[in-house]
């Protein structure tokens, strides 16, 4: 397969992310660039040298250089928007969450099973060396079944400046849209641990605290990075930032070499490496894109407990 030529949709902070990484690979390229504010998708197209740019989706889907389409507008928008692309038959790269509300997140996926095409939710901290080698020991049992865990990521949340651009044109109040940008903590805690229930939700001066099932998720605005400590029936596991910290309880995991799962600058070229395969090889497991819906469900488990 030639490369791909990805048309981008919405010129935020997250569509520079994508274009950084997408410029390492050699899989991919960015054929086109549109936003509604055509003067914003002409700064993007010259900052990431791009050749053409549009003032409107519908124009970026005429495009016939465009293979896939990457949405990088505002996830509260996304199910107004993935219909139309869906429409074109193309596979969609889309950013997490789905949307705001379950029902939309579910028209999302109902809508890419129609039209029988990929839908990619971004999930590069699955991608991450670190997060990979974890979820695989968990999923071949080498923890044994896991008896408590804690999580705690703190990243630079962009809810003031989302509140002030559409937060009250979407509808949705600062807590739920903070739990919402932390989407892909959500994710991946349904990824590692399965179908874990929220039982309550703490608002610490510092940070909030999410108590599932078996574990604990803290979650902060800041640049604290991720860490975790796993208690396994056969052995316990920490790491913080891409770092493995340590493995008490099974000599079977005392040879893997921490230096070799140190976390890149980004996993996110990790990961468009696992969506170019899905493209190769026409597969593309349901789990991939049903994690975020389930995250999804954990964030609105959390709004009951809301003062």
């Amino acid at each position: 397969m030639s490369s791909i030529g990805i048309g981008l949709f919405g010129t935020g902070v997250a569509a520079d992310n994508h274009a950084y990484a997408i410029a390492r690979s050699d899989k991919f390229s960015i054929v086109a660039v549109a936003d509604d504010k055509y003067q914003l998708a002409q700064s993007f197209s010259k900052r990431h040298h791009i050749d053409r740019c549009y003032g409107d989706l519908e124009y970026l889907l005429e495009d016939e250089d465009v293979d896939i389409v990457l949405l990088s507008s505002p996830f509260p928008f996304n199910s107004k928007y993935f219909p139309f692309v869906a429409e074109t038959g193309r596979s969609v790269i889309i950013e997490t969450p789905l949307a705001s509300r379950i029902e939309e997140a579910e028209s999302i996926v109902e809508k890419a099973e129609e039209e029988g095409i990929f839908l990619f939710p971004v999930s590069q901290m699955v991608s991450d060396p670190l997060v990979s080698y974890l979820f695989s020991l968990i999923k071949e049992g080498r923890l044994g079944s896991i008896k408590e865990y804690s999580l705690s990521w703190s990243f630079p949340s962009p809810l003031k400046r989302w509140m002030s651009v559409w937060g009250n044109e979407a509808g949705i109040d600062e807590k739920s849209l903070f739990l919402l940008s932390a989407s892909p903590v959500f994710d991946l805690v349904y990824s590692l641990f399965g179908d874990e229930e929220v039982t309550s939700y703490k608002e610490k001066e510092d940070r909030v605290e999410v108590i599932f099932n078996r574990g604990v998720l803290s979650i902060s605005d800041g640049y604290g990075g991720f860490s975790f400590h796993i208690k396994g029936e056969k052995c316990e596991i920490a790491g913080k930032n891409g770092k493995l910290i340590s493995i008490n309880g099974s000599e079977k995991i005392y040879g893997f070499e921490t230096e070799s799962i140190r976390t890149p600058f980004s996993p996110l070229a990790s990961w468009y490496n696992s969506v170019y395969f899905a493209l190769e090889s026409g597969v593309w497991p349901k789990e991939k894109y049903m994690a975020t819906l389930k995250g999804l469900k954990l964030i609105t488990q959390c709004k009951k407990y809301f003062v």
